[in-house]
């Protein structure tokens, strides 16, 4: 995985004593206990609840304050996108990495418009999925370009993007930034932004710091959608 970008770092990443606290969201039984399993051999992991629908996954997060939620999409009642959504409108601070079965599908969309910071495919292997736990909360978990292909459609539907040239104006988006900005929605990771712009990656991650903070955001994901959703980046 590449190193972490977080401005607004509060959680734990790896190396700190304090392990991630995760709420694990499925409303399949056998799914959560996989998860549960795979996640707790490591070390660096305590699962503190779990939930089989969307109203108990917020229940939970409001009780809980887990760091990490990994959330299913299609359940019975309120869905993972709507959870997301909520989850997120209330200012939560846990992070949610989605658990889906493939990440064309349309939910994945939905759920990253609505905030979720990452995902992960259900049957990845269990050292992927630990992984992309630990990307997700060190904020730092590389984006599909297909995923940002269909990001940027989604949010051209929604009507949601901008002038880009207003956009990065308001923001004082400066024209490096836009150039490293651009090259993240293509899904690159920090060490492939820095050989493809010749900087260093200690140089990549202070710019990608100073746009977090200038977007409010405090992960990759958000900063992708973020930038589409006000035509920063096309």
């Amino acid at each position: 995985m590449p190193d972490d970008v977080g401005q607004q770092e509060s959680l734990p990443a790896e190396g700190t004593s304090r392990p991630i606290s995760v709420l694990i969201v499925d409303d399949e039984a056998f799914v959560r206990g996989a998860l549960r399993t795979y996640l707790t051999t490591d070390d660096q992991m305590i699962i503190v609840g779990e939930a089989s629908d969307g109203e108990a996954a917020i229940h939970q997060v409001r009780e809980l304050n887990p760091d990490l939620v990994l959330m299913d999409l299609q359940m019975p009642g309120m869905d993972g996108v709507e959870a997301t959504r909520r989850i997120v409108e209330e200012n939560l601070p846990a992070r949610i990495l989605v658990v889906t079965g493939h990440v064309a599908d349309t939910f994945v969309i939905d759920s990253l418009v609505a905030g979720a910071s990452g995902y992960v495919v259900k049957d990845a292997d269990p050292a992927q999925i630990i992984d992309a736990v630990k990307g997700v909360v060190a904020g730092d978990r590389p984006i599909d370009p297909a995923v940002t292909h269909h990001l940027i459609a989604k949010l051209q539907d929604l009507g949601a993007t901008s002038d880009s040239s207003r956009g990065a104006e308001e923001l004082h988006v400066t024209e490096r930034e836009k150039e490293v900005l651009e090259r993240l929605c293509q899904g690159m990771s920090n060490r492939e932004i820095a050989a493809d712009m010749y900087i260093s990656e200690t140089t990549v991650k202070y710019h990608l710091v100073g746009l977090m903070r200038k977007f409010t955001v405090r992960g990759r994901v958000e900063l992708v959608v973020s930038a589409l959703r006000l035509g920063v980046v096309t």
